[in-house]
């Protein structure tokens, strides 16, 4: 596969990451609004759907790190790669 069509891939799926990870944190904010405008609730702990949310969105946040992470791996072989003289 071409570095050019893997870069893409992966670029594709880092945006998904970002989508994923700013549509959690609207959804967290919007909780914690919501809460706020009741004084019972406010300062009080997590609820399940917040701590799962939380998660959610850690987990997304790991997997975009990865792909960046990933994303400079193949650029660095595609480097030796041409350093060698090989060529896709």
């Amino acid at each position: 596969m071409e570095l050019r069509h893997r870069l893409e891939l992966i670029n594709s799926l880092i945006e998904e990451t970002d989508q994923k990870t700013q549509s959690l944190h609207h959804a967290l904010h919007a909780k914690e609004r919501a809460e706020q405008t009741q004084e019972s609730s406010h300062g009080a702990p997590l609820t399940e759907e917040e701590q799962g949310l939380q998660y959610e969105q850690a987990l997304w946040d790991k997997a975009q790190i990865g792909l960046a992470e990933l994303r400079k791996v193949f650029e660095e072989l595609e480097q030796l790669e041409r350093a060698r003289g090989v060529s896709q």
